[in-house]
């Protein structure tokens, strides 16, 4: 590979490393959000006397933003499931492509996706001089 293209090549890594953050941060809202709902959901039912279960309020009867809390709980964790998947995938995406841009240079790396970029750039000496397009 020529230098232009090694240089595209980490370019489009470092496009991919952003998007897997911005998923990061969209999981992280995700789980606060869960955790607000789970917590509006506990403070609505009452114990079980000998198990960890609530279902009721006093009088025996649910509550009537039960079913709606449920309802968001489940699609919360739909959600979370689903761009944790995305996320999970991403990440083997962009360390098969590390892997590969080191295999076409014939570079040794070893490490998390960060350290290994850092060893490529550093022995392609991309980051030595900026890039100014044609």
């Amino acid at each position: 590979m020529n230098e232009l293209e090694n240089l595209k090549q980490v370019n489009k890594i470092l496009q991919q490393i952003a998007e897997n953050q911005d998923q990061l941060s969209r999981l992280n809202e995700l789980d606060d959000q869960w955790k607000n709902n789970r917590q509006k959901l506990e403070k609505g039912f009452i114990k079980i006397p000998f198990t960890k279960y609530r279902l009721f309020d006093d009088l025996g009867i649910v509550k009537h933003r039960i079913p709606t809390l449920l309802e968001r709980d489940r699609q919360l964790v739909g959600r979370y499931n689903k761009l944790l998947a995305q996320f999970k995938d991403l990440a083997a995406f962009i360390n098969e492509e590390i892997d590969q841009l080191a295999a076409d240079n014939k570079i040794t790396v070893t490490g998390n996706c960060f350290d290994k970029l850092s060893q490529i750039v550093k022995t392609l000496n991309i980051g030595e001089r900026p890039y100014i397009p044609d």
